[in-house]
């Protein structure tokens, strides 16, 4: 039994009429009245009766289909919207609002070239975001840096690269340099990042000081930018940070560049599940993150 012999069957059961349900449904009535055989043939059991002046009258078992298949009708159309829905509209994964504004003119151009296509932002912390994209809950999201496990589980892709920033309180004994080397720091206490919310990073902390000579010392680790301006600005401690964080509130907190920026790079990648069927849209988008100039 298909859906349309149960919405030709409920054309004909709510006019009453064979005409006047055929020109509804823009089909012939001869083809209407096959496909109302081909039903009561399939059930095996009666459902209209053709009375005099052409009216037609439900049998008791007509009547018990049609509210069963009012039912399945308005079920299948709530089904299609939502798949129409979910065909219009991606899910984008992010964790700040800084990073929103560095993609905001890849987002902008691929929603200009797909104006159907709603762009739907949602924020969680990195962490969050992996677990919320194999749920499903999100389409793509930026995950920041990726491990070998993610990049098995996940379609990713490296969309920018950028130098990390030192953050260090106006007071600082070197506030008023604006390149630092590493070494430099090896006595320095560190704020880092959350290991639980924001995966990778401390360990890029520790790698980075390494290849310098030294081990950090960490005095903090945190999942808040607030709290790292907060814990620098009132310390001597020296945090990390991406480059856009300038455009912040930071009084009290100053920013130094890393001499070579290549001794401290960090990345961000997209991900996104794998067999996605809106991979080609997906990876179209993925495209224009990845086109984005560097910015600082």
């Amino acid at each position: 039994m298909e859906l349309r012999h149960l919405r030709y069957f409920v054309a004909v059961a709510e006019a009453l009429n064979f005409s006047r349900a055929a020109a509804r449904l823009h089909v012939t009535q001869p083809a209407l009245s096959r496909q109302i055989r081909d039903l009561e043939a399939e059930l095996g059991r009666r459902l209209l009766h053709r009375g005099a002046n052409a009216r037609t009258e439900l049998t008791p078992e007509g009547k018990a289909l049609l509210a069963g298949a009012r039912e399945l009708l308005a079920g299948a159309d709530q089904l299609a919207a939502k798949v129409r829905e979910g065909a219009t509209r991606l899910r984008f994964g992010h964790y700040g609002v800084l990073w929103l504004d560095y993609f905001s003119p890849a987002l902008r151009r691929f929603a200009q070239r797909h104006p159907k296509v709603k762009l739907c932002p949602i924020e969680l912390t990195p962490r969050e975001l992996a677990g919320a994209l194999r749920r499903g809950e999100v389409d793509l999201a930026l995950v920041g840096l990726t491990d070998a496990a993610q990049r098995r589980e996940f379609s990713t892709r490296r969309v920018a690269t950028y130098p990390a920033l030192l953050a260090l309180a106006a007071t600082h004994p070197l506030a008023k340099r604006r390149k630092l080397r590493l070494a430099e720091l090896r006595d320095a206490e560190w704020v880092t990042w959350d290991e639980r919310e924001f995966p990778g990073r401390k360990q890029q902390l520790i790698e980075v000081c390494r290849a310098a000579g030294f081990r950090p010392r960490i005095a903090l680790e945190t999942d808040s930018m607030a709290s790292l301006f907060v814990h620098v600005a009132t310390t001597e401690t020296v945090g990390h940070v991406i480059p856009m964080t300038r455009r912040m509130p930071h009084e009290g907190v100053v920013f130094a560049e890393i001499d070579p920026p290549s001794a401290f790079v960090s990345e961000m990648h997209v991900a996104w599940r794998r067999h996605e069927p809106r991979g080609v849209l997906i990876e179209e988008l993925v495209g224009e993150l990845a086109a984005t100039p560097a910015k600082r």
